[in-house]
């Protein structure tokens, strides 16, 4: 079952796009230093008005649990969250297991979620 690793996060006003920029290279760099880590899904946020101010999201994929878990303890994840804490406002993260996804076509998706802490 995979496992989809979510975070969104709203920077600091003060934060300079040089600064943005150097954590979102973080966030790349994750996919070669933590082999658990199957792929990410990177990107600034669209508008919505439910979108609670998020500036950017991350989603990680990972095979299992187990995996997970090895990318929360690894030194590379540790780094990374050193990098963009201080930059960032709020934070959110949750994770999602994914039993199967289906296209119904015209871009619409079932997915079978089970929440994870």
């Amino acid at each position: 079952m995979t496992i989809h690793h979510i975070v969104l996060y709203k920077f600091k006003p003060e934060v300079t796009p040089e600064q943005k920029q150097g954590v979102r290279d973080s966030v790349s760099a994750l996919l070669s230093q933590i082999p658990a880590i199957q792929s990410i899904i990177t990107g600034e946020t669209l508008y919505n008005h439910l979108g609670h101010g998020f500036d950017e999201g991350v989603i990680f994929l990972f095979e299992n649990e187990a995996k997970l878990n090895e990318y929360r303890s690894h030194k590379a994840h540790i780094d990374y969250q050193e990098v963009a804490k201080p930059l960032t406002a709020g934070m959110s993260c949750f994770c999602l297991k994914i039993a199967f996804i289906e296209w119904l076509g015209a871009g619409l998706l079932i997915f079978d979620i089970e929440s994870s802490a």
